[in-house]
């Protein structure tokens, strides 16, 4: 297992009023009747159930609040899949939240890896389509418990709810993360701890041969108690009663978080599909303000940081590069704290991290400021390139920009 990457996850958090009326239902009582079955001309006794139509429409009005709805925590990025990192939200971390700065950026020692920040993705309106949906689900539930109750009924069916919220409001925050991540069987296994309060969420990995051994403790005492499965004999039973289920277990347990990832990830492409219909409304609030503080600043300190490097840049063409030779000849993946082989979801979550824990404006001290204006130039000037596929390809064969 490698070093655990110290990461703040972002979630938007919804809270809303929520008004439903049951529109239309139907309950049932599930009776005990005797009726004649030609088939074995006998009478024989079913259960069957009476349905009515519910009288009245009902109507209720609760708060939704994300510290008792989990659900109305919703992950907000496509980083990693939603539904390993939804587990990190049923503990006590919102109620304790405090306003994000960059000095929770800093490390205990300089010798640790950087902290990152995993930038929003998804837009508020798409969380508050999941949002919707959740309370949807959950209005549908809480209505068969009462329509049940209220009539001293066994079923529903035919349910329709009406639902409008008011009062909705979507909010950004951000969860200190420990990711670890494990080789197994070619593929990233990830396991999430919230950072505040230990919860945990990620890929479970079983013990294939665990099951292995109790699949043919199990098989082997069922073949014994029921005297085997009828045909082929003793062999029979020993291939098909214990061996056979016993090498289909273990197998499906070793090869589940795997095809658990597959399908996680199939939904993650179709979320990312369906984001496309959502409206982009956080065009002026702070995610988009902050894009633009980025913007800003690159243009700046890049146009200081050009006149700094262009006697570095006659120098290394006098030199010559070796095109393709995978190094970093002016340091920007080591100012990022990056391989040359990270992703741009990587760059762009590194960039976020060091900007904000090396912004010149956090320091008073006037030392303190020009040191941190250096690295903040260093780690915008290496952004700027790597961000930006044609530079960053241009970069990485030639070592120009």
């Amino acid at each position: 297992m490698s070093q655990p990457e110290q990461v703040f996850l972002p979630f938007w958090v919804v809270s809303a009023t929520v008004h439903s009326t049951i529109e239309q239902a139907q309950v049932g009582r599930r009776v005990m009747r005797s009726r004649y079955n030609p088939a074995t001309k006998r009478t024989e006794s079913q259960w069957e159930t009476d349905w009515a139509w519910v009288p009245e429409k009902h109507s209720f009005t609760r708060d939704y609040i994300p510290l008792a709805h989990p659900g109305l925590q919703i992950y907000g990025s496509h980083r990693y899949r939603r539904g390993l990192v939804n587990h990190i939200t049923t503990g006590p971390a919102l109620e304790n939240a405090v306003p994000f700065s960059p000095s929770l950026l800093d490390t205990p020692s300089s010798d640790d890896p950087p902290r990152k920040v995993d930038p929003f993705f998804i837009y508020p309106t798409t969380a508050l389509r999941f949002a919707r949906s959740y309370i949807q689900t959950s209005e549908e539930k809480l209505a068969d418990e009462f329509l049940r109750k209220a009539y001293g009924m066994d079923e529903t069916r035919l349910l329709k709810i009406n639902i409008q919220l008011e009062n909705v409001r979507v909010s950004p925050v951000y969860y200190p993360t420990y990711i670890f991540s494990v080789n197994y069987l070619g593929r990233r296994l990830r396991t999430f701890v919230n950072g505040y309060d230990l919860t945990i969420g990620g890929t479970k990995v079983y013990n294939w041969e665990r099951v292995a051994a109790v699949s043919a403790v199990g098989m082997a005492a069922t073949m014994t108690l029921t005297g085997g499965i009828g045909w082929g004999g003793a062999s029979g039973s020993f291939w098909l009663g214990i061996v056979l289920p016993t090498v289909a277990t273990s197998f499906f347990a070793m090869y589940y978080p795997i095809l658990s990832l597959y399908v996680r990830d199939l939904i993650r492409k179709q979320e990312i599909k369906a984001m496309e219909q959502d409206s982009e409304a956080w065009d002026g609030d702070w995610v988009k303000g902050y894009a633009a503080f980025e913007d800003q600043e690159r243009q700046r300190t890049w146009r200081e940081e050009k006149a700094n490097y262009s006697s570095w840049r006659n120098k290394s063409s006098n030199q010559g590069y070796s095109a393709g030779s995978g190094g970093d000849p002016k340091g920007y993946y080591k100012a990022l704290g990056l391989s040359t082989s990270a992703s741009q979801s990587d760059i762009q979550s590194a960039f976020r991290g060091l900007a904000m824990k090396h912004h010149p404006d956090r320091f008073s001290d006037p030392e303190q400021k020009k040191v941190a204006k250096v690295k903040f130039q260093s780690i915008s000037s290496a952004y700027s390139v790597l961000r930006d596929a044609k530079k960053r390809r241009l970069y990485d064969q030639t070592g120009r920009d």
